[in-house]
């Protein structure tokens, strides 16, 4: 079984690099990616908008490159509502991808290292980690948890998948919208202050939200206390 497993896993990185090798990873490379998007979208939006899609998911899930680029060229190349949409599309691929792999490949090996961070350790695999789909809400919504480590973490659990995807995308819309709302009002030149006063408004709700988690936990540590 586990020889299965290690197998699809190769076979699954050669067509990663098959895929990669297709793609204009030259332009990639010499920093030219958002002047490439932004002539192809020109062209054709549907190929810009897979070509973007494949592009960020697999550098997400490979790379561990920060969200934030993916927001930028979203929010400059397709503007604040596609922008929205395909960044969050291609953050969930990204996050789907890390599932898998934590799940059927790297499940015994990258345990120990997720241990060892403690949010992980403790909401994902201590007591915490029954209302997964909270969980699933909270670190979605809030930047506490890193990233690229909760995605392998998710796929140890007993989530499902489909759950584990459409949650994803859904609970992702406000944090991605603020970043690439944000980065869409540096192309408009007119009123571009209501980009970014949206973006704003969102930031303020994050961060309440962020400041009302920290002050349960609290609470919650208090309460264990006595």
């Amino acid at each position: 079984m586990a020889k299965k497993k290690l197998v699809g896993f190769v076979i699954f990185l050669i067509l990663v690099l098959v895929l990669l090798w297709k793609v204009p990873v030259k332009d990639i490379f010499q920093g030219e990616l958002l002047r490439y998007l932004q002539s192809l979208v020109e062209e054709n939006f549907l190929l810009a908008a897979l070509v973007y899609v494949l592009l960020c998911a697999l550098a997400g899930a490979f790379l561990a490159l920060p969200g934030i680029s993916y927001a930028l060229l979203a929010g400059m190349v397709f503007h604040a509502f596609w922008g929205t949409v395909l960044c969050t599309l291609a953050a969930s691929i990204s996050a789907g991808i890390s599932f898998l792999m934590g799940r059927y490949f790297l499940q015994d090996s990258i345990k120990p290292k997720l241990m060892q961070n403690p949010y992980i350790a403790k909401y994902f695999m201590g007591k915490e980690k029954k209302n997964l789909l909270l969980l699933l809400f909270i670190t979605r919504t809030i930047p506490v948890f890193p990233f690229n480590l909760q995605n392998y973490a998710y796929g140890i659990t007993d989530i499902s998948f489909s759950l584990y995807f459409v949650c994803s995308f859904l609970f992702m819309i406000p944090g991605t919208a603020m970043y690439t709302i944000a980065f869409a009002g540096l192309q408009e030149k007119k009123n571009p202050w209501i980009y970014f006063l949206t973006a704003g408004v969102l930031f303020c709700l994050l961060m309440g939200m962020l400041y009302f988690f920290k002050k349960r936990e609290k609470a919650m540590e208090m309460k264990e206390k006595t």
